[in-house]
């Protein structure tokens, strides 16, 4: 019996990490129909785990669940999107404020490795490559302040970060600036000046806050019929 669970879970746990990815990457769009037997054959299992995965997302709020539709991926308002960033921003200020003082030679040295790779890769307009080192900025931050509610909370809010700041920053010229931006943040840290650091990274998210904000208004803006849902094909395959 406990052999029966522990696949059955292990199934569930498989069947959630794969549709979040698919979610946070844009394979399933917002407004997308999830319907159990595709998704189903998608993954090779059956439709309990299916179920069960779909329930957690819901419970997530990546998913909404229709009397008539059954499960569909969820669209973002602009409402949630800005409040998706000011709680990002409450959290991250008081991150970069304890990481300033409590990261260690060794953090410092990995943030420094890092935002040189990024001015490298950058000049060669490897926008894929640099987005995924800038998450990584934040995530090492975050990390480094050894608090460990504040890491979880602030984790499952950079899930849906990402998810737009993924197509922010692949369909525009806002990579730049963000990294100027992450360059003053790691002086401050490496100075272990946490007033400054905290106030360098809400300018920061501020910045980046509007400069989204003005994109998701614009309802000819790629981003913004991507967040707030689009009609979708009804194909979905295995990846």
């Amino acid at each position: 019996m406990q052999k029966k669970t522990a696949v059955k879970d292990s199934l569930t746990d498989r069947a959630y990490k794969e549709i979040k990815k698919w979610i946070v990457r844009y394979k399933l769009k917002p407004g997308f129909q999830l319907r159990i037997d595709e998704l189903s054959t998608a993954l090779g299992m059956s439709q309990t785990p299916i179920r069960e995965a779909l329930s957690k997302l819901e419970h997530e709020h990546l998913v909404d669940r229709h009397p008539q539709k059954g499960y569909v991926v969820r669209a973002l308002s602009l409402k949630d999107v800005s409040d998706i960033y000011d709680l990002r921003m409450a959290l991250e200020v008081v991150a970069a404020e304890e990481a300033a003082t409590r990261m260690g030679d060794a953090d410092r040295k990995r943030l420094s490795h890092l935002l040189k790779e990024v001015d490298t890769l950058i000049k060669k307009a490897e926008k894929a490559r640099v987005l995924a080192l800038e998450q990584e900025f934040h995530m090492r931050i975050m990390e480094a302040t050894g608090n460990w509610l504040l890491t979880e909370i602030l984790g499952s809010i950079f899930d849906r970060i990402w998810m737009i700041q993924s197509v922010n920053i692949l369909t525009s010229d806002h990579l730049i600036d963000a990294h100027k931006q992450h360059m003053e943040i790691y002086k401050a840290l490496e100075k272990a000046d946490s007033l400054r650091s905290a106030a360098l990274m809400k300018k920061h998210l501020k910045f980046t806050k509007k400069f989204v904000l003005s994109r998701l208004q614009d309802s000819n803006d790629f981003l913004s019929k991507l967040i707030t849902g689009f009609p979708e094909s009804r194909q979905l395959k295995a990846s």
